[in-house]
């Protein structure tokens, strides 16, 4: 007889506990925190891997009970050494005695993030108390990424800046000792090149002593005004300055910090006032100093106040206005004789302007050449 024309099939099951452990890591990285810990519970074979995970991003929202035994048990694990870890991210939104009473962990779980070379650390503690963080969280040749969110760092000391690969710095409600501090911090980071700040403040007042290092790799800025000086960041291509209603009450100290110097590289700036009065020479100052720029964007957001005076533009016109201004929006255009002056400046010289949009609170206006 001629052989059956059905073949019977061999069915082999793996069983994805044959797996190896590179294999299973890589599976839970895919999972959130906590559910790639509940699958601790499937056997043994389960328990030490994810205390192996090369990404911990860890959240909690209020008080938790044994916090710092899990986050001990975590950071310090036998199974999890010479293992690289990516990142490490710690957000704690809770009240703030619970950060007071964990405080003490903080600098110890950093230092073992950096003994497993970690690339991007953020430590994000809200509402912001400044928890206080030892100043070594600045010494570490593996970050490429850092995010620090109400901290108080301590007093940095000459050679506690260590930052060689960091490209990527944002410091929100951060508190350190002096100006200096942050002289060395951003001296520290060679090749830095996005920076972004939200309040940073000192313990000691405001002087006009000393010099920031430029950074000269940095292409992208983010920052609220007063938080370091304009020619700290001159070589951006995009600049963003957040406040720009603020003036300190001494004049030296203001322009210490507002002197412009010339930005030659600036394409993209994006200038926004919150809660003062808008001063159309302060851009057009701002202008003078960016011969390159080809994208203006002003923020004036809904409620910030009104020019206290009526503008009449200058009869100079900013090089970047005449030659690459390509673009132009105005957020909160109000129906006042300033900001409808400044917007016929801009429209009558602008000779490539392609695009202009001016928005009031409920409408826009836009024009495209």
């Amino acid at each position: 007889m001629p052989p059956s024309q059905s073949q019977s099939a061999t069915t082999m099951v793996v069983s994805i506990n044959n797996f190896p452990d590179e294999i299973l890591t890589h599976i839970l990285s895919f999972l959130p925190f906590k559910q790639a810990f509940k699958t601790s519970v499937l056997s043994k074979r389960w328990r030490p891997l994810c205390y192996s995970l090369p990404d911990l991003h860890i959240t909690v929202i209020r008080r938790v009970h044994n916090f710092r035994r899990f986050m001990d048990a975590v950071m310090f694990s036998p199974h999890s050494h010479n293992l690289t870890l990516n990142s490490f991210y710690l957000t704690i939104i809770s009240c703030s005695k619970f950060l007071e009473t964990e405080a003490d962990c903080f600098d110890k779980w950093v230092e073992a993030a950096k003994q497993r070379r970690v690339k991007d650390l953020q430590l994000h503690f809200l509402p912001s108390i400044h928890v206080p963080l030892a100043p070594t969280v600045f010494c570490c040749k593996t970050l490429v990424v850092l995010g620090l969110t109400g901290i108080h760092i301590g007093t940095l000391f000459h050679g506690s800046v260590d930052l060689p690969l960091l490209k990527t710095l944002t410091m929100f409600n951060i508190h350190l000792e002096n100006i200096e501090d942050f002289m060395k911090l951003l001296s520290g980071c060679p090749i830095l090149e996005n920076l972004k700040t939200r309040y940073v403040k000192t313990t000691t007042n405001v002087t006009t002593g000393g010099n920031f290092k430029s950074l000269s790799k940095l292409n992208n800025a983010d920052i609220r005004l007063f938080d370091l000086p304009f020619r700290a960041i001159y070589n951006v291509r995009f600049l963003r300055v957040h406040e720009m209603e603020t003036n300190l009450a001494n004049e030296e100290i203001n322009l210490y910090y507002k002197g412009f110097s010339v930005f030659e590289n600036l394409t993209d700036l994006q200038l926004s006032w919150c809660n003062g009065a808008h001063d159309w020479d302060e851009v057009v100052k701002m202008l003078q100093n960016c011969p390159k720029l080809q994208t203006l964007a002003i923020k004036k957001w809904i409620g910030s106040l009104k020019t206290t005076k009526d503008w009449k533009h200058p009869y100079h016109v900013p090089e970047c206005v005449t030659s690459n201004l390509t673009t132009c929006e105005i957020e909160d255009y109000q129906a006042m004789e300033a900001d409808f002056q400044f917007a016929t400046y801009i429209l009558q010289n602008a000779r490539v302007l392609q695009v202009a949009v001016f928005r009031s609170f409920d409408s826009s206006i836009a024009a495209n050449a």
